[in-house]
């Protein structure tokens, strides 16, 4: 038994006060509880001062070790130190100091040799004597720089034994806790032609929010390894079957003797390395932007020659924006000739589902970055037990150690025994054994089943190892239904135990019944097993899907095995640990980048990339065979003597740095006729040949309505760069939302420690698209890249009109809803209608953290109660839903925690918010949900969960690449009741992770939801509150008699997109603010003009306009012309004081209409004519007219269409856009022959009805 296992298996300061003041037992009786008054009184002076050095001077058996020890677990527990190193005068007091610090759960090497280099990484630290530091003390002095490192010197007085002890323990310790400096590169601890320098921009408690401590130490911490990792899998020599550093030649390797080794050559074993750190030992980090600064200026001069040329980074965010700045970083990068290889990501923050749209964040976005996603390798490494007896199932056979015993203390006879099987009635071990089961079991090992047939368990491991130790067995063998189980198993710290895998659990089972089983375990058989993955080319369920097209591009690039990946274990010397993710897919990729950049030494981080991507030319496939698309995969599985040998590159002519080819996501009317869309691949030859490829398209999702072409073949002669097109061709009318057969059509949330299910199994958000690989194949050689197009068919349908007018004396009117539906394939056009509350002012963009937060930018938000329409259905209105419509400035791809929008809801009328909605993810489940949010006992408590846009996946509602979205809650999940009636109040906000305060909120906005000013009823869709959006639903507006001013917020959920830009007043195409306004009931009374009789066209627009006298006629009864006094008094005649000096040279002051044409010129409706005349007699044309309503409107923004209205206003005549604005506003409707006659003068009669219809439309709805 291992003295060390006595004690706690952790540092332990309430271990160490029950140590006894003097050890080993040298105090007098009845002191062991507390510390002795000088051991008191040094500890608070040494805590109290945190000194570099500390000298403790006492008598033999004071308690000097005791002393040192609570010191050791004091600053261990702090993280302060992570070592300890204990120098002794001689041999026997090393193992008194480990049996003394194992007792307080510090475990002591004192077998430590100057050989080994490095501990084993489950000490905390060595013991070793003065004569063996002084012997060597670089070795010593390279662990204290590995770690932060505690130095005990007992008796340090014996350090003057010798001429050269001091010297050496000085030389050895002086840095001890510092770990500022790498050793000198003459120490021979590394090869500086291999490892080039590098900084720690971190420090070790660095976590991302505090400060960081950087240092010119780049080691990784002994708590993590990843670093380490990564570069042993990017660049490590590798280690052989005997356990030492491979320093021969690789080309004399052998498929079995790599399988042999314990670890295997790095991808680019003679590759030169910088390390650059950004993480502390835990948490996240802000730093990456300046360590790219240091890969592209190591050494900090200003001279970039010394750049790294490729650069591994294993880190990243999730559902990252595209203009990220480390992504920005990544691309200035690429301009100066450095390729960045990152990892796509393992979806870490959401359960490990790589299946997630958008799920791979920053850096691994960047345009330029070779993006790596996680493929399952043929082999992989396992534990291995030796099975000696029976011969005829002797040899090595898969499974896993027990975590928490010591076996490279433990001896050969420890570790090797005869097996026998426990008694069915106890077959797990989960139950103590009985006493004639223990004396069949003692001295031996037990094998016990893990688990019942369908997986589940019955107890831990620590209980059943527990239960064989006290039965007497040495040792547990342990069956399992899994080939690799994802969890370790404890077992004890006593004892050891083997976990068999699935495929040999059988016969070890019947041998160990049979009573034959001889079993040896050993560190030279952990990890010494490769076994077939039996999943080859199948990708790791984590690897994270990236981009489907949003912003013209998709992500990954390729795949790269990353799964159970041995490589270089942190602390070790030669020891191996097995991680998976994209953290170990990436830097196999780096060196091969490197690879192709030794071959090909003028490639550029283009051509680098491409060789890589073309050369990938292996599909993923699911578990059913199904072909990954390329928004999770990329272009294949990497193939690094391919890409070595690849002499003609393929890749995006317009983007050459993207290599892949994206149409992206494309808006299309259904009705709007077949599309086609081209873009240019290049085809460049490095070779001294010629070459001729045939072209073809391999594809991994269908979409009907789309379709890819390309030429056929291609010839490209040495040196030469050649294009060829790809098309596609898209009919709207024939689109479907397909879904990629390789995604999972349901998920659900898990909460992963608990193991309580947040969401059950739901459909999931997907978008249809037209993907997978262009190929050139000649002869046995192919290059290819990710081709993908994601058309979306849209419906382009508006409410008509300017306003909502409900007639007089009524309270509801028919909305007309006009324009073209979408229904086919999966796809069927929604409306949401609201009672406005507010609208937003476009933020400029440059006045955001990242430009792409506009998708937080607020535009218009609404509310509205089905509740009403229940009650008038003669249903209960407490059943009805309470909804919140949303648009904003700007698209997002997927709504994330990325971008959350919350609606603040106030019910008690306190400027409080008791109840908030707010849009976020359940870990899992790629869905957006909305979460119902309420104080409990003070605190605020999730009380529900709702799907964005009120219904799961299954039922399409638009919710990826747009701008609109609608959060909807129970009434009475709220609380509210017809009974009470209610009046609550509400405000929306949002954010993204750059902007944490803010992008957007407004103001509380008041809203009843059983008595709204405007609410809706019709013939809803299958969604609660939707109504169908097409010409021929029947949509109802009610407006209560106090409605005032209301307006209705109408959102087109399936619309396209418009223009957002906001450039003379572009909002896009989804939202839609209209006034709603009761018709006037006024008569216009007859007109007492001669020459306007009753019948004559336009008499009521005469007669109205006379009786507001916006025309008074003239003195013999005749109705003519005076446009200034029209406008003026269309106006309200407002206060106005002409200018005594006439503003053109032929009005005089005392002229008619004198002020109203001062008036005109003052509201700039008018410059007059190039001469400074007005001409008042003159007549005036019907397109100056327009002029005049349009900037009597206040010039209002307006986009004229591409096609005129009338036959003669072509686009480049004076005053187009403003007729084309009348005509908009239905102001003017032309002649019956589609003409607009603007040269014609306007007469009287059709000025009364322009000035009629004005009022009517742009005036009420300006109102």
């Amino acid at each position: 038994m291992s003295p060390t296992a006595q004690g706690p298996s952790h540092a332990s300061s309430s271990a160490a006060t029950s140590l006894p003041p003097a050890f080993p037992r040298r105090a007098p009786w009845g002191t062991a509880g507390s510390l002795r008054a000088w051991q008191a009184a040094a500890l608070e002076q040494y805590m109290a001062a945190s000194p570099q050095d500390f000298l403790a001077v006492a008598t033999p058996g004071a308690g000097k070790t005791t002393f040192a020890l609570r010191i050791a677990v004091e600053l261990m527990g702090a993280g302060i130190v992570e070592k300890v190193t204990v120098v002794c005068p001689t041999e026997h007091l090393k193992s008194q100091w480990a049996e003394a610090a194992g007792r307080v759960g510090i475990h002591i090497d004192p077998a430590f040799s100057n050989s080994q280099g490095m501990a084993g990484s489950h000490f905390d630290g060595v013991a070793v004597t003065y004569a063996q530091v002084a012997s060597n003390p670089m070795v010593h002095a390279a662990r204290t720089r590995l770690h932060r490192t505690l130095v005990i010197l007992d008796e340090i007085h014996h350090a003057g034994d010798a001429l050269s002890w001091g010297d050496g323990v000085r030389e050895a310790f002086d840095e001890a806790t510092k770990l500022t400096n790498m050793p000198e590169a003459s120490s021979g601890l590394y090869d500086p032609a291999k490892f080039l320098g590098g900084y720690d921009l971190a420090g070790d408690d660095y976590n991302g929010l505090n400060t960081a401590v950087p240092d010119n130490n780049p080691i990784d911490c002994i708590s993590g390894g990843h670093g380490t990792h990564v570069a042993g899998t990017a660049a490590g020599w590798g280690v052989d079957a005997q356990g030492k550093t491979f320093r021969g030649d690789y080309s004399t390797l052998t498929p079995e003797k790599l399988g042999e080794m314990k670890i295997g050559p790095g991808s680019a074993p003679d590759a030169q390395l910088y390390s650059f750190r950004v993480f502390g030992c835990s948490g996240a980090t802000n730093l990456v932007g300046q360590a790219l600064d240091k890969v592209l200026d190591p050494n900090g001069d200003g001279d970039f020659s010394d750049r790294a040329q490729v650069v591994n980074m294993s880190l990243g965010g999730e559902f990252s924006p595209e203009d990220d700045p480390e992504s920005y970083a990544v691309e200035t990068l690429f301009r100066q000739g450095v390729l960045a290889v990152v990892s796509a990501g393992n979806a870490t923050g959401y359960n490990g589902v790589g299946d997630t749209y958008s799920d791979s964040g920053q850096p691994a976005n960047a345009i330029s970055a070779l993006t790596v996603a996680n493929s399952v390798g043929s082999t992989y490494a396992m534990d291995a037990a030796q099975i000696l007896a029976p011969s005829q199932i002797a040899g090595k056979i898969p499974g896993d150690y027990s975590v928490d015993y010591n076996y490279s203390k433990a001896s050969e006879e420890t570790l090797r025994g005869q097996v026998v099987a426990a008694p069915a009635s106890n077959k797990f071990g989960c139950e103590a054994f009985s006493a004639e089961d223990a004396a069949k079991l003692k001295d031996r090992w037990v094998f016990i089943e893990w688990a019942n047939e369908d997986g589940t368990i019955s107890c831990g491991s620590k209980v059943r190892f527990d239960n064989a130790e006290k039965a007497g067995a040495k040792g547990v063998v342990l069956s399992s239904q899994e080939e690799r189980a994802e969890l370790g198993i404890a077992g004890n710290e006593t004892i050891p135990g083997f976990r068999v895998a699935k495929s040999a659990s059988d016969k070890v089972r019947e041998a160990a019944q049979a009573g034959t089983l001889e079993i040896r375990l050993g560190e030279d058989l952990k990890g010494g097993l490769r076994v077939q993955s039996g999943k080859f080319d199948e990708l790791t369920t984590s690897s994270a899907r990236g981009f489907h097209g949003s912003y013209g591009y998709t992500k990954p690039d390729l795949a790269a095995p990353g799964n159970n990946i041995s490589s270089a274990a942190v602390g070790t010397g030669t020891g191996s640990i097995q991680y998976t993710g994209t953290s170990m897919s990436a830097p196999f990729a780096s060196g091969v980048a490197a690879q192709v950049l030794q071959a090909h030494q003028d490639y550029s981080p283009i051509q680098i990339k491409a060789a890589m991507m073309n050369s990938a030319d292996h599909d993923l496939h699911d578990a059913a065979g199904h072909t990954y698309a390329v928004d999770r995969v990329g272009s294949g599985r990497i193939d690094a003597k391919a890409a070595v040998d690849t002499r003609v590159l393929l890749y995006n002519a317009d983007r050459p740095e993207q290599v892949s080819q994206t149409f992206g996501v494309l808006e299309y009317a259904a009705d709007a006729g077949q599309q086609s869309l081209t873009r240019e691949m290049t085809v460049e030859n490095f070779d001294s040949k010629a070459h001729t490829y045939s072209i073809s398209y391999a594809g991994s999702t269908d979409m009907p309505g789309v379709e890819f072409s390309m030429p056929s073949s291609i010839t490209v002669q040495p040196g030469e760069k050649k294009n060829f097109q790809v098309k596609v061709t898209i009919d709207p009318a024939r689109l479907e939302k397909t879904m990629d057969p390789a995604m999972e059509k349901t998920q659900s949330s898990i909460n992963l420690n608990t193991g309580k299910t947040m969401v059950p199994e739901q459909a999931r958000q997907f978008i249809a698209s037209e993907s997978g690989r262009i190929k050139l194949t000649e002869g046995d050689q192919t290059l290819r890249v990710p081709l993908h197009a994601a058309p979306k068919p849209v419906s382009t349908m508006k409410v008509a009109g300017n306003n909502v007018q409900v007639p007089a004396g009524s309270s509801q009117t028919r909305v007309t809803l006009e324009g073209t539906e979408l229904n086919q394939g999966g796809y069927r056009s929604l409306l949401g209608a609201f009672e406005w509350g507010a609208s937003v002012n476009r933020v400029n963009p440059s006045n955001l953290w990242v430009s792409s937060d506009m998708k937080a930018n607020l535009q218009h938000v609404g509310a509205a109660s089905n509740a009403p329409a229940l009650k008038d259905a003669g249903k209960d209105p407490n059943e009805g839903t309470l909804s919140f419509g949303i648009s904003t400035w700007r698209n997002w791809d997927v709504i994330s925690e990325e971008n959350t929008f919350t609606v603040n809801i106030d019910t008690d009328g306190n400027n409080r918010a008791d109840y908030v909605l707010k849009t976020d993810r359940s870990a899992g489940l790629d869905f957006p949900i909305v979460r119902l949010m309420g104080y409990k006992n003070g605190s605020l408590e999730q009380l529900a969960y709702y799907p964005l846009n009120g219904a799961w996946g299954d039922t399409d509602t638009n919710m990826m690449d747009t701008n609109t979205l609608i959060m909807s809650v129970p009434l009475k999940d709220l609380g509210l009741t017809a009974e009470n009636a209610p009046q609550i109040r509400y405000s929306v906000e949002s954010i993204t992770q750059y902007e944490w305060e803010n992008v957007s909120q407004t103001d509380w906005i008041t809203y009843s939801p059983f008595a709204p000013k405007v609410w809706f009823s019709g013939t809803e869709s299958s969604i609660p509150g939707l109504f169908a959006d097409a010409p021929t639903t029947e949509l109802t507006l009610h407006r209560a008699s106090d409605a005032g001013s209301a307006k209705a917020l109408f959102l087109h959920l399936h619309n396209g997109t418009g223009d957002l830009s906001g450039s003379q007043g572009a909002s896009g195409e989804r939202a839609q603010v209209l006034p709603v306004s009761e018709q006037s009931t006024e008569t216009p009374s007859a007109p007492r003009f001669t020459d306007v009789k009753e019948g004559d066209m336009f008499y009521t627009e005469i007669a109205w306009l006379a009786q507001r006298r916006i025309t008074t006629g003239y003195p013999d009864g005749s109705f003519r012309p005076a446009m200034a006094a029209y406008f003026y008094r269309l106006a309200g005649s407002p206060q106005f004081t002409a200018p005594s000096t006439p503003t053109f040279k032929d009005v005089a002051p005392g002229d008619q209409f004198y002020k109203e044409i001062e008036w005109f010129a003052a509201q700039r409706l008018t410059t007059g004519y190039a001469d400074g005349t007005f001409r008042p007699q003159d007549a005036v044309n019907r397109d100056a007219m327009a002029a005049f309503f349009y900037r009597y409107a206040g010039s209002p923004a307006f986009t004229a269409p591409d096609k005129p209205t009338f036959k003669d206003v072509a686009p480049n005549s004076m005053f187009y856009r403003e007729i084309e604005w009348l005509a908009a506003q239905k102001v003017t409707t032309g002649w019956p022959d589609q003409t607009y006659r603007p040269l014609d003068p306007i007469h009287r009669d059709a000025m009364a009805a322009f000035l009629y219809r004005y009022n009517q439309g742009v005036l009420k709805a300006e109102g």
